[in-house]
């Protein structure tokens, strides 16, 4: 009898853990794994050895990372190829299937898969001499009537690449996915300093300079009922008082932009204005991020560049301001 309680015990134990085992390859990486992959990724695009990068947004448990724990709604296969298509897009060159799961965190199995069904499907090419991987342009095809209902006579990428040339800072478009920001468009800064955002997060709207503009776009009472959502189903640790972001709400609808320091990352400010007229389409934010010493010496430049391309793009959206006039804080 003793034996056969000892035996099954142990069945037991070894059951749990294979469970456990099973259980552990599902889940997303750890914080320091992610912490890892995305350092990979920071340093095969790095431009110049000795600049320093920091990893923005890594400090609180405000930020959804992109290769995060995936919501239990979404479908992983699915989620596993955006994000493919995503990662092209952020390295704007072909790429190994070895280096797709190593950044991505993908077995190697699945993405070996993954990538021959969409080159069946004629979304990516082949170089079988390089054993690399490249979009079609009939990826590029499948949102080209977005664009053009959404930005007429220009398009996000050459808006976005105009101000990063201008500025050298983080740059990016922001599109609001319910109660966060995403990063939906993101050009790494170039300056001897700089913040690396990874593309397809997402940031709560009442942590985050984006955010702030989404807010603001909305009356005080529909913007109070947003951050009470917040408050309560996504942090009710880190509760914002609407009171508290009242008056910077009001700031930004008059200034026509949203100027934060330490918001999210201790040193880096950033400076957002919506793009997109909300009588059309969905809004759109474009924002600057970088370090503070940069961003506040040259505010007045960056904001005038901003205002420029949001007015060749959307004329008479954003408020009548005295450009002279320092930027507010909000």
């Amino acid at each position: 009898m003793l034996q056969r309680t000892r035996l099954a015990l142990r069945a037991q134990g070894h059951e749990r853990q294979q469970m456990k085992g099973a259980r552990s390859d599902s889940q997303s990486p750890s914080r320091r794994g992610r912490r890892r992959i995305v350092a990979e990724r920071v340093r095969a695009q790095l431009d110049d050895p000795a600049a320093t990068v920091i990893e923005a947004n890594r400090h609180d448990e405000l930020f959804r990372a992109a290769d995060g724990s995936a919501d239990p709604s979404v479908v992983k296969s699915a989620h596993r190829v955006l994000r493919i298509f995503e990662y092209f897009a952020e390295i704007e060159r072909p790429a190994a299937m070895t280096e797709i799961a190593r950044r991505l965190n993908y077995p190697p199995s699945s993405t070996s898969a993954l990538l021959k069904s969409l080159v069946e499907l004629g979304y990516l090419e082949h170089d079988r001499q390089a054993r690399t991987y490249r979009p079609t342009v009939r990826i590029a095809l499948l949102g080209g009537w977005l664009t053009s209902e959404r930005l007429p006579g220009a398009t996000l990428d050459a808006i976005t690449r105009e101000l990063h040339e201008a500025t050298r800072l983080t740059t990016f478009v922001v599109a609001r996915n319910q109660l966060y920001s995403q990063y939906i468009r993101v050009l790494q800064g170039t300056t001897p300093v700089r913040y690396y955002l990874e593309p397809g997060a997402r940031r709560l709207l009442t942590h985050s300079t984006p955010g702030r503009v989404f807010l603001s776009l909305m009356n005080d009472e529909d913007a109070r009922r947003i951050v009470q959502r917040i408050n309560a189903e996504e942090a009710p640790s880190s509760a914002v008082r609407f009171p508290d972001i009242q008056h910077a709400l009001a700031v930004i609808r008059r200034q026509g932009f949203a100027y934060t320091r330490d918001m999210g990352t201790p040193g880096l400010s950033a400076i957002a204005m919506r793009l997109t007229d909300t009588d059309r389409t969905p809004p759109l934010v474009i924002t600057v991020a970088g370090p503070s010493a940069i961003v506040s010496a040259d505010a007045r430049a960056i904001i005038g560049k901003m205002r420029e391309l949001v007015e060749r793009q959307s004329p008479g959206l954003l408020p009548q301001i005295d450009v002279d006039a320092p930027p507010i804080e909000t």
